[in-house]
């Protein structure tokens, strides 16, 4: 077998080749046009290629790696448990990721990266056959070779906006790449920039076109009309440009305006799949085992305890890994508790005991457990599985126009959610949550919080998960994952090695892209929120001078 760097990048991309991932040898001349020429015997061949795309960028978004390890690592759920990387991941205090290739767990990494790849190869490929003169017709029905087109570019899109979002790193696959042994690896803003283009090809393609999606391809939840298409290109594009971000900086330079563009039309349904009994592919592990089995997950006290007025929840966040006493939550949202602490709400369970073995941890027990999913599991998992919703477009509105100067607005939809748990509105937008020493949400010191807190906090609780890593890549850009905690993954070890590269990993104590700690008041970090407030007022000092700008 010969070897050579250039060769073993290309295997590197497993779904480029030939999906095998193994070392490729350099007797073969041309690695893509084998499995080109059998996938492209006819049309129908060429669209079923593309469209096929669309479960490999599902199953990265919805099954359980890497979404089990982002919650816990988010605090957005907790569990004791090794699957799906949950254990190593919430661990306090927080350790590196474990890029080792033969780590149990390796598929937090392995998966989205390779399913990903597995996508972008199928519609390059596809792509590539309609360049070179193949129409997607059949007999003398409708030319469906835009809608292929356009159906093809969405998903790049969203499958260079999963590389984007979790590695650090990744190559930008699609149909001008004339050799794959030329790709290089591009840093996680670039791999977004190319995702971002292909959303506005999707708009373009799918704006005025009167193609149909077959409900088949996209989840079985009902055919999608080129205009829905566009909607939700648009929707996507606004989900992931705010998730991109790696910190509070990052975050706060995202192209706000353009997210307020792109949700600002809403959508004309909720996107969700639906998942048939013995079936199909579209159902969501996040709200199946690890929202709410009473054996695997119970939800994170980061996530609920903020609307605690008894004071514990102060005690919680203060205590060391090993005296975090699980304890009853006294709060007036009646989404958490429905007037007593062991009296369940609207959307959280009150469950008691949590079945962990002590030995892994008690900062992994909860009293309490989401449980708004428990239809779907009383259903024999049958039914809808949302995951972009009106309700996301309202959070992002509130964050945009928070950011923007637009304080009203914002509290308007803050104020329209906390109504769901029956708290007292804002009424100032520059003041703190109303409850006196019964408000919510409550900061770590015991202080009310204020709007842009409130906001954080309604969003953790109403979307508590519907997209893929919301409560991760919301508390990554904001600023509020535990300190340790890996900021993004690296290449997948095996990858790394068929790349002839060192493996490398992010996280844990003085590692490579590792969250500070958010309760940090060293000279350091002191400096670093002062320069970040000063860049706050001079911001809005440029939105709301009346001589202009200031540069």
């Amino acid at each position: 077998m010969k070897t050579s760097k250039t060769v073993n990048r290309v295997a590197g991309l497993a779904a480029i080749t030939t999906l095998s991932g193994a070392c490729v040898d350099l007797d073969v001349t041309n690695l893509n046009d084998p499995d080109r020429e059998r996938a492209i015997a006819s049309p129908t061949d060429v669209e079923s290629l593309i469209s096929g795309g669309y479960q490999s960028w599902w199953s990265v978004s919805h099954y359980s790696y890497p979404a089990a390890a982002l919650s816990t690592a988010a605090d957005a759920h907790s569990s004791s448990w090794g699957n799906w990387g949950m254990r190593d991941s919430g661990w306090e205090p927080r350790k590196a990721y474990n890029n080792d290739p033969a780590y149990s767990y390796n598929n937090m990494a392995e998966t989205p990266w390779q399913n990903s790849y597995r996508a972008l190869a199928a519609v390059r490929d596809g792509l590539l056959a309609i360049e070179g003169g193949v129409v997607i017709q059949e007999g003398d029905g409708p030319d469906n070779t835009t809608r292929a087109v356009a159906f093809g570019k969405f998903i790049q899109a969203l499958s260079l906006s999963n590389l984007a979002v979790l590695f650090d790193k990744a190559f930008v696959v699609d149909e001008m790449v004339e050799d794959v042994a030329t790709l290089e690896l591009q840093p996680y803003d670039q791999v977004w920039a190319a995702a971002e283009a292909k959303y506005g090809e999707v708009v373009q393609l799918a704006g005025g076109a009167g193609f149909t999606i077959p409900s088949t391809w996209v989840g079985f939840n009902g055919d999608w009309s080129a205009s829905y298409l566009a909607e939700l290109a648009r929707a996507y594009r606004a989900r992931y440009r705010t998730q991109v971000a790696r910190t509070p900086g990052e975050r706060e330079a995202v192209d706000w305006g353009s997210v307020l563009s792109d949700v600002s039309a809403g959508l004309s349904k909720d996107f969700a799949g639906y998942y048939e009994e013995g079936g199909n592919w579209a159902w969501h592990r996040a709200k199946h085992h690890i929202a709410h089995y009473t054996g695997w997950a119970r939800i994170d006290y980061r996530t609920v305890g903020p609307a605690d007025a008894s004071g514990e929840w102060e005690k919680w966040v203060a205590a060391g890994p090993n005296n975090k006493v699980p304890f009853d939550i006294d709060t007036d949202d009646r989404r958490i508790t429905a007037g007593a602490p062991n009296r369940s709400g609207k959307y959280i369970r009150y469950m008691g005991n949590s079945p962990f073995p002590a030995d892994r941890g008690i900062y992994h027990y909860s009293n309490y457990i989401d449980w708004r999913w428990r239809p779907l599991y009383a259903n024999g998992w049958v039914g809808e599985y949302p995951d972009m919703t009106n309700k996301e477009f309202d959070f992002l509105t509130a964050e945009a126009s928070y950011r923007m100067g637009n304080r009203d607005a914002a509290m308007a939809i803050v104020n329209k959610y906390r109504a769901n748990g029956e708290l007292p509105a804002f009424e100032d937008p520059d003041g703190v949550a109303p409850g006196g020493d019964r408000c919510v949400p409550q900061l770590p010191s015991g202080a009310c919080g204020n709007l842009f807190d409130a906001l954080k906090y309604e969003k953790r609780i109403e979307l508590f998960h519907y997209g893929f890593g919301t409560e991760y890549f919301d508390d990554r850009g904001w600023g509020d994952l535990v300190q340790h905690t890996f900021l993004q993954l690296p290449i997948p070890g095996s990858e790394l090695e068929i790349l002839l590269q060192e493996v490398y990993t992010f996280g844990g104590p003085g590692g490579e892209s590792t969250a500070p700690d958010i309760n940090d008041v060293s000279p350091r970090a002191l400096r670093a929120k002062a320069i970040a407030m000063e860049y706050w007022r001079l911001m809005e000092i440029e939105q709301f001078d009346d001589m202009g700008p200031r540069r």
